[in-house]
């Protein structure tokens, strides 16, 4: 019995000790990132407040109101703000009392806030495009394109800063900094799904006694959860340097676990070139990614384990794994340019070139330099900044100038010659598809456009596959509810129209629609005497519409479409319509101009004198 309650008192001591520990973790990032923590807290609590706002207003709109909960501005600007502030107190840490440093704080605090603020508004400039245009000359969705990839840049500098800024204060080697953030990051990730599955465990309980079985409230300790503990240990963890590194457990789980893993891919993807070598095949495009991936986690997990380097067979052979990539980068490379050559540069492609020579320039580093592997945060930051920032040579400008020529090229030598190849065909389709969801390329994409029907007519002539010139849009329109209060004096008869039946069948029993000769039955007349209406103005109105605003939705096509529903028949007969759904197909088929209605729902009311 009293070993028993020793034993429940020493249990109790531990769990106490790792609860303080837990704790002065969590209270040393709020001291040592004051701002950034507060930035989390208000995200967190912005979240929350949003969120139950929802469940509990979901009929109340405001401006106030959508634009705090509805609108994703603050939600953007605090996230963006946060990884700057995080930044500025890495780089100026508050144990420096001096007053250059305090400036030089809260200098970076509103240049990170302007920042944020700029482009955040500039990624919602889609939204205001007059505005945008007034200032900048350009559209308001091109402003939103380049504000949207400038963010993505930004964010992954700052997090390569960060972690270099930390690295060079924690005063330590770059492979033992790492593998003190690996399992800080392990430990916090661990901790926080116990808190996770006990929190749940709880809610669960409350939702079944109180809330029906139901609620969101799980959701809500989530986002607390991952706010007030997870982020917080995550910014510890790059920053904690006191914990046990050579403890049984983790020495365990990188030096043969993880590392075991990365080998075991690695015999595999060799048995696939040996393969490929045997029966002289192509190598699949997969490969690429393959590899790429198995570098960015296994060359991690190998620099790791240098840090546990002693005279044992096995770790001289972890040594020297790094370098059973090196017969990759000519596959990868291959692969890369042959699809490069073919079809063109884009983004993607653009990072797979950078990846490559980013691979070979991390295996040199590493066999020359392994004390300073900081200088890998280096080549990913001015790679960053290359693929993202330096107009010219940047992925978004290489690609638009290189699918921009593959397009006026083959469009200019159907005009010209009219012939093509099936290769220079999918090079110019290739082309187009890439460039007509670019911003700013609406002129290209238009006078360059390889789906017009008399460009398409030569193509099929030039003897390219029909299929491929076949390019079909679907659209909605729903109009209801559009008529409201009626005023029927004057009229002596009120009836119901429903549509034909048959418009709705398949097959060949289905009535083609044709809006100039739309039919109509009275609701509720044992005689079936069918009201022939020209709805064909209604409906031009309405895809017109649609082109104009095609992300239009119900109550806006509705509120639009209202002043037209009056459909005069006669001089004693009009229509109201009251609802006009219509789903539709558009666009080129086999290199021929398409038009086709897939279904209709159309109701209105007729008033005869």
């Amino acid at each position: 019995m009293d070993g028993g309650m020793k034993r429940i008192g020493i249990d109790m001591q531990f769990i106490r000790e790792k609860w303080i520990l837990l704790y002065g973790k969590i209270k040393q990032a709020c001291s040592d990132y004051r701002v950034t923590v507060i930035t989390v807290e208000l995200f967190t609590l912005y979240a929350v407040v949003g969120g139950l706002w929802s469940d509990l207003n979901p009929e109340y709109e405001s401006p106030v109101t959508d634009f705090l909960f509805s609108d994703m501005v603050l939600i953007s600007f605090l996230m963006l703000f946060m990884i700057a502030a995080m930044f500025v107190e890495s780089l100026f840490p508050y144990e420096k009392k001096h007053k250059k440093l305090t400036i030089a704080r809260i200098c970076g605090f509103v240049i990170g806030a302007v920042i944020a603020a700029v482009l955040v508004w500039g990624i919602d400039a889609g939204d205001m495009a007059e505005k945008a245009e007034f200032i900048f000359h350009l559209s308001g969705d091109v402003v939103a394109e380049w504000c949207g990839r400038f963010v993505v840049g930004y964010i992954l500098l700052l997090i390569v800063a960060i972690l270099y800024v930390c690295h060079r204060k924690s005063q330590i080697g770059f492979i033992e900094y790492i593998l003190h953030v690996f399992v800080n990051f392990v430990i916090a990730t661990a901790i926080y799904f116990v808190l996770l599955i006990g929190l749940n465990l709880i809610v669960s309980v409350v939702n079944a006694l109180f809330l029906d079985g139901y609620s969101t409230l799980s959701i809500y300790v989530v986002i607390l959860l991952t706010g007030i503990y997870y982020v917080p240990a995550c910014i510890m963890a790059m920053n904690n340097m006191n914990n046990e590194i050579r403890d049984r457990i983790g020495l365990f789980l990188i030096k043969y676990v993880l590392s075991g893993m990365t080998i075991c891919a690695l015999a595999i993807v060799y048995i696939y070139l040996l393969k490929i070598l045997i029966m002289w095949e192509m190598p699949s495009n997969e490969i690429f990614g393959i590899v790429a991936g198995l570098f960015c986690i296994g060359m991690p997990i190998w620099m790791i384990d240098y840090f546990y380097r002693d005279d044992t067979k096995y770790m001289r052979f972890l040594q020297i794994l790094p370098f059973g990539l090196v017969p990759m980068i000519p596959v990868q490379a291959y692969a890369i340019c042959v699809r490069v050559y073919h079809n063109g540069m884009t983004p993607s492609r653009y990072v797979g070139v950078a990846m490559i020579l980013f691979e070979t320039a991390m295996l040199f580093v590493w066999y020359f330099w392994k004390e300073k592997m900081e200088r890998v945060l280096l080549m990913i930051g001015t790679g960053i900044i290359v693929a993202i920032f330096i107009p010219g040579v940047n992925m978004y400008s290489m690609s638009d100038r290189w699918q921009s020529t593959f397009l006026k090229t083959y469009y200019q030598k159907v005009l010209s010659q009219g012939e093509l190849t099936q290769e220079e065909y999918e090079r110019l389709k290739g082309a187009y598809d890439y460039l007509k969801w670019q911003s700013g390329k609406d002129e290209l994409v238009k006078e360059f456009n390889i789906y017009d029907a008399d460009f398409a007519a030569k193509l099929v002539m030039s003897g390219i596959n029909e299929e491929g010139l076949t390019q079909k849009q679907y659209h909605n329109i729903h109009c209801c509810q559009m008529v409201g209060t009626l005023d029927v004096s004057g009229y002596s008869s009120f009836v119901m129209l429903s549509q034909d039946d048959r418009y709705q069948y398949f097959g060949d029993d289905r009535l083609p629609v044709d809006f100039s000769a739309f039919r109509f039955y009275r609701r509720g007349n044992d005689v079936q005497e069918a009201v022939i209406v020209d709805l064909s103005d209604f409906a031009d109105r309405c895809i017109a519409y649609k082109e104009e605003h095609p992300d239009a939705g119900k109550d806006e096509y509705s509120k639009a479409m209202k002043p037209f529903t009056t459909i005069v028949i006669d001089e004693n007969t009009v229509l109201y319509l009251n609802h006009f759904e219509v789903n539709y197909r558009d666009g080129i088929e086999e290199g021929k101009e398409f038009f086709e209605v897939s279904s209709v729902n159309v109701s209105g009311m007729l008033l005869s004198r």
